[in-house]
């Protein structure tokens, strides 16, 4: 990543000096430098040791600096979030992993003031799509209900050494004031739910439960039989979630998809 693009996606946090960052996968520390320069405790997780070695180097002067050597997807957040409450989370994310460390953050975001990544331009898209939207899954569902998501900057290739061969974008997570308060089991039926996304929800949820059922559920949410997963909100579907839990409590997954 290039100095001005460093930059700019650290002046996207809106930073006071009473706040602490943990950055996730730091590389050589391309967008750790511009956060330290704005005088803030910065804890960096890397996994990769070589890395590791060029950083401690690199802010070897810098008090504000610490790097954990381990992979982000291992770290304890939760343990060091207890030591560190509301920091912000900031990272250029490797693209392979960013759906896992997005899932992995979010029910915590909200002990947090937030999170910026970049990641590829697709996949910000998916993270940030809105209901009735053709990116809109149940990525985007599980985020919802942690988060509000705003795409800030898509950039270029010729922003990077080497060059991709696709764009990326920024991403800021804010976290919701009011989670959506679901069960784990919810995002369990929300991934049923979109399994098959281009059909209505009745097919979707038959491995589940009988059409029969599912479409009573429908018409007792006020939702038309035609709805597909892809038009409800967060909020929508748990409520369908939440109506076929209590008046059919019990059901037996009937096809393997």
């Amino acid at each position: 990543m290039d100095v001005e693009t460093a930059n700019l996606l650290a002046s996207d946090i809106p930073l006071s000096s009473e706040d602490s960052i943990l950055e996730i996968g730091p590389g050589h520390g391309a967008l750790t430098e511009p956060l330290l320069a704005q005088g803030v405790p910065v804890t960096a997780v890397e996994i990769d040791e070589e890395c590791v070695a060029y950083l401690q180097n690199k802010f070897a002067e810098n008090p504000n600096f610490h790097v954990v050597n381990q992979d982000f997807l291992r770290f304890p957040i939760d343990e060091w979030l207890k030591e560190n409450p509301k920091p912000w989370l900031a990272g250029n994310l490797p693209y392979n992993v960013s759906t896992g460390i997005v899932a992995k953050v979010m029910p915590l975001l909200k002990k947090t003031h937030g999170f910026m990544c970049m990641v590829q331009y697709e996949v910000a898209e998916r993270f940030c799509a809105e209901p009735h939207s053709r990116n809109y899954g149940s990525l985007s569902v599980w985020i919802r209900a942690h988060a509000t998501c705003q795409m800030l900057r898509k950039i270029g290739p010729e922003h990077f050494t080497p060059k991709p061969n696709v764009d990326s974008a920024t991403v800021l997570f804010t976290p919701r004031p009011d989670p959506l308060d679901a069960p784990s089991e919810f995002f369990d039926f929300v991934q049923d739910a979109f399994s098959q996304k281009r059909k209505v929800i009745t097919n979707s949820l038959s491995c589940r439960y009988e059409k029969s059922k599912i479409a009573k559920a429908l018409e007792n949410c006020g939702f038309a039989q035609t709805t597909r997963a892809e038009e409800l909100s967060p909020e929508d579907l748990l409520k369908l979630y939440e109506w076929l839990k209590s008046t059919f409590p019990h059901y037996q997954k009937m096809c393997i998809l």
